[in-house]
């Protein structure tokens, strides 16, 4: 006979789970500053109630903290201590790093190394240029939602334009809190990066400009993104040699790096 009880217990035990890590992700988009209990439940739209449940059982097990006088919350210490365990999420992940090296130094510019991460893009790798004026636009382990930054317009450009579109959807919130244009604005960037085979894309209160270039798989599908950043007036100097840099080195990625980036990329 058919034990319902357990399985809803079950099916009870993956929900909380997922939950908790959507919570997780959260927190780790709201970088240094931290969160508070509103906030958090309203960005990943659950009742305050069962977000607060979760925040607390994930401040008892160190994975969560809560500051004592703003009371936001961030993420734990444990995190931390799980990551310099976990396996690399880059197959040959010095391949890339070498990479950024080689385009910062041929470029003078900051470069980073981007990777999907569900419906955001998260910032793996950062490397400065020789440049003077350093555009240090992100850091190591940030995440800001897909659409944001020309690395997520690049990985964007290779998705079918129904999926497109669903993350623009779900993200469209966050995208008009970092200052991004109308949806069918984005849309038009992402075809235009499709069609050039690279993605531009301009920092929405700076006069700061980002290009980007797709690693893509044997299939053709996106495993990360290496991307310069600049001053505008630098970036559109140099676009065609930057364009030509980009193309060398993600080429040569794509025939080193074997397989996929497992456990980052998922369908929204």
């Amino acid at each position: 006979m058919l034990d319902l009880s357990e399985n809803k217990s079950e099916a009870g035990g993956t929900q909380s789970i997922g939950r908790a890590t959507a919570l997780l992700r959260v927190l780790a988009a709201a970088g240094p500053a931290g969160m508070g209990l509103g906030e958090v439940a309203a960005r990943a739209q659950m009742e305050r109630p069962t977000v607060h449940r979760i925040l607390r059982r994930l401040i008892n097990e160190a994975m969560v903290i809560q500051a004592p006088s703003s009371r936001a919350y961030h993420l734990g210490p444990l995190l931390y201590e799980l990551g310099l365990a976990a396996a690399p999420s880059i197959p040959a992940q010095e391949l890339c790093t070498a990479a950024l090296k080689e385009l910062s130094m041929i470029t003078g510019d900051s470069s980073f190394l981007m990777v999907r991460s569900g419906t955001d893009s998260v910032c793996l790798q950062r490397q400065e240029g020789h440049f003077p004026i350093k555009v240090l636009v992100l850091a190591v382990g940030q995440r800001r939602p897909l659409g944001c930054g020309a690395g997520s317009i690049a990985l964007m450009s290779l998705l079918p334009d129904e999926q497109v579109d669903n993350l623009l959807r779900v993200n469209r919130a966050r995208l008009d809190a970092h200052g991004e244009p109308d949806t069918q604005t984005l849309r038009a960037i992402i075809r235009k990066a499709r069609d050039d085979g690279f993605a531009t894309k301009d920092a929405p209160d700076l006069p700061v400009r980002s290009l980007s270039m797709p690693v893509r798989d044997a299939f053709g599908n996106g495993l990360c993104a290496l991307s310069v950043t600049s001053l505008t007036m630098r970036i559109e100097q140099r676009q065609s040699t930057l364009v030509s840099s980009l193309r060398q080195l993600t080429q040569e990625l794509s025939r080193k790096i074997p397989g996929t980036f497992k456990g980052m990329a998922s369908d929204a």
